[in-house]
């Protein structure tokens, strides 16, 4: 933790080196979550699930598009999160 900002630093180049790859930004919402970010976590999320969905962007593996689901859905406001179904 104590190399956190060393860290981000770090990703930011990588994310500037591969700027159509949502693998970075995916690392970097981590990161940014640590670092108690949450503005510039989902920032990232946002913007990786974008370049992951869009229409020319090269095949997302899986594992990928399950972080990216569950991190972009923690950044939805909790009014819009959906709710578990009530048991009868």
């Amino acid at each position: 933790m104590k190399e956190l900002k060393a860290a981000i630093a770090r990703c930011d180049a990588v994310v500037a080196a591969f700027p159509r790859d949502p693998f970075p930004l995916n690392e970097r919402f981590l990161l940014h979550t640590f670092n108690q970010d949450p503005r510039a976590a989902c920032r990232d999320i946002v913007r990786a699930n974008a370049l992951a969905a869009a229409p020319k962007a090269p095949a997302t593996d899986a594992l990928l598009r399950q972080d990216l689901k569950l991190r972009l859905a923690s950044c939805l406001p909790r009014s819009t999160k959906p709710q578990p179904a009530a048991s009868h």
